[in-house]
């Protein structure tokens, strides 16, 4: 029969080198920190304590708080890694972080939301002053926000790594090509890759951004569906170097630019002949009785 609660607690809190195993994994808060008050206590320890996911905040906190550890990089890296460490404590951790485990607690979707976030504005706060080669070592593993911000950035090899990296989503990569601010270069090697180019969306938002070549617009015109095609005929922030090519495109699937846009203007201001004898009437009315 297992000892009380109390008994572990008294006997972690003096137990000897070989017997701190023993208390490491026990599933007792109470007794897990009367361990961290053991001298004996190591750095090792201290680690496998702040791995585990099944201790409350309070636990975790009590070793930030000890001048012992905080400074021990294993232990920083433990606690900003776990789940249950105390948002506040976590983030105050994460600043003294190398930057490629940084990313890796950015790509832990174990890790709450909101924590992951605030990870990625820290490592994008130093993507301006890396290095190339650091550069494109991150953008192999980044995710989320920092793939975005090394995009953004605009450096062609970084760009190009980034579009190669599994975690990137097309719908940040849309976000890319809206953009007025990015540049002329990371929206052509968008419009040449292999997977990204095949995107129907994304063929669709390279073809309203003026930077993409026009020989590629044309090129993915063919694929656009009608709707869409007359979709961005009438848009007026089309590049005007392609309404050309929209309109000949329309015309060879047998519809006239020109006609439906006229129609549907006339379809939206067209006023009936009763409705105008009803208006006339109507403003009558309201003549006599304001004489």
């Amino acid at each position: 029969m297992p000892e009380p609660e109390e008994k572990r607690a008294e006997q972690a809190a003096s137990a000897a080198d070989d017997q701190i195993a023993l208390y490491l994994h026990d599933p007792s808060p109470l007794v897990v920190k009367a361990l961290l008050g053991n001298r004996r206590l190591t750095e090792e320890h201290v680690v496998v304590i702040a791995q585990r996911r099944n201790l409350p905040g309070d636990v975790l906190d009590s070793i930030v708080k000890d001048r012992r550890w905080i400074e021990s990089y294993p232990v920083r890296l433990a606690l900003s890694r776990n789940p249950k460490t105390p948002l506040f404590s976590a983030l105050s951790l994460a600043r003294y972080l190398r930057l490629f485990d940084l990313a890796a607690i950015a790509r832990d979707h174990l890790l709450p939301v909101l924590y992951r976030r605030k990870i990625e504005s820290i490592v994008i706060e130093k993507i301006p002053t890396l290095a190339l080669g650091v550069k494109k070592s991150l953008a192999k593993t980044a995710t989320g926000e920092i793939l975005l911000a090394l995009i953004q950035n605009g450096y062609p090899d970084v760009v190009n790594t980034c579009l190669d990296n599994p975690h990137l989503v097309e719908a940040h990569l849309y976000k890319v090509i809206s953009r007025s601010t990015s540049t002329p270069g990371t929206i052509r090697s968008i419009a040449n890759h292999r997977n990204w180019s095949s995107r129907y969306q994304i063929k669709f938002a390279l073809i309203r951004n003026g930077q993409t070549p026009l020989s590629r617009s044309v090129q993915f015109l063919p694929d656009l569906k009608s709707r869409d095609l007359r979709e961005l005929y009438r848009d007026p922030l089309l590049p005007p170097a392609v309404r050309p090519s929209i309109h000949r495109e329309l015309m060879e699937r047998g519809e006239d630019p020109a006609s439906f846009a006229f129609q549907e203007e006339e379809t939206v201001f067209e006023i009936e002949d009763s409705e105008v004898e009803e208006i006339e009437q109507e403003m009558r009315s309201y003549l006599d009785g304001n004489l």
